[in-house]
């Protein structure tokens, strides 16, 4: 087995899942570190992925992405590729235990014949769909959560940007790593992990349109509601208002009463625990030193 870690959690893989090129980004996840929980990612017989994936899509429908639906197999939750009738083969079923601890994944190992673009393909890992939702569901079961976001470290402390797609995360991240010499630690999704009564923020091995896969963390400082303005100016956000912010930008797992509820305490101890601002910004120097220093400055306080 192979392992890897990341939000201080141990992903252990078997060789076929190792040597998958699109599982590539784990390479820079070998370095150990603490962690609370293992689970297990394995690649089975890939002959089997029809009847597998036959079987998954017979059980009740528990919730329907673009991409994949989620069925309840009641030991557990099934992930299967939404059909394509332009393909020959089926894509992949992502089978996984009650609380995400244990993954399976079924996929051909051969490529697939896509009419539209009249090529083969080779069906890459759901890494950042099936996989990713699975790992995020578990962790707000595990005093965790996923956020749509990005993180940058300054002076030993985490920022997370937040914000609806389009609205500067990345941006922002770039202003503070150019102008403040910030670390930008990952540009979408960071894990959070709330770990002896702190909260910590964790590069993931998934990553939107930047593609940062750093095995980083980094204790969190403030977190930071952003909407673009013609002029930059920033407020603090109360409780009520940190919690309005968080069920917009974090990963919520509907699909799962169980993990609902454990992201919505989650939620609640984070928008209690940390200061929260809202950033109206424009994309330059001056908004990101605005941003330090309020941050450095209410921290000197506190």
């Amino acid at each position: 087995m192979h392992e890897y870690f990341f939000a201080n959690y141990r992903l252990l893989t078997d060789d076929g899942i190792a040597s998958h090129e699109s599982a590539r980004q784990l390479e820079n996840f070998r370095q150990p570190m603490p962690h609370t929980h293992s689970f297990t990612l394995r690649l089975e017989d890939p002959k089997t992925v029809d009847e597998q994936y036959t079987w998954a899509r017979s059980c009740p429908l528990a919730f329907e992405t673009e991409f994949f639906t989620i069925h309840d197999t009641g030991d557990g939750w099934a992930f299967a590729s939404t059909p394509d009738a332009d393909a020959e083969e089926l894509y992949w079923v992502v089978l996984c235990s009650r609380n995400y601890g244990e993954l399976t994944v079924y996929v051909t190992d051969k490529p697939i014949y896509i009419a539209p673009i009249d090529r083969y393909i080779q069906i890459p890992l759901p890494f950042s769909s099936a996989i990713r939702a699975a790992c995020e569901a578990g962790m707000v079961l595990r005093s965790g959560l996923p956020l749509h976001a990005s993180l940058v470290e300054k002076d030993g402390f985490g920022v997370i940007f937040l914000g609806p797609s389009g609205m500067g995360k990345s941006t922002q991240a770039k202003l503070w790593q150019r102008y403040l010499g910030a670390d930008f630690l990952i540009g979408d999704r960071p894990g959070l992990r709330r770990i002896d009564g702190r909260w910590h923020g964790f590069g993931m091995p998934w990553d939107g349109k930047d593609r940062i896969y750093r095995q980083a963390s980094v204790p969190v400082r403030a977190l930071i509601w952003l909407e673009q303005a013609k002029q930059n100016r920033i407020a603090p956000l109360n409780a009520a208002q940190a919690m309005q912010v968080l069920l917009q930008q974090a990963m919520m797992p509907v699909w799962d009463d169980a993990a609902m509820d454990g992201a919505s305490a989650q939620m609640a101890a984070l928008a209690q625990a940390l200061p929260f601002y809202h950033l109206h910004c424009l994309p330059d120097e001056a908004a990101a030193r605005l941003t330090y220093e309020t941050i450095r400055k209410d921290g000197t306080k506190a």
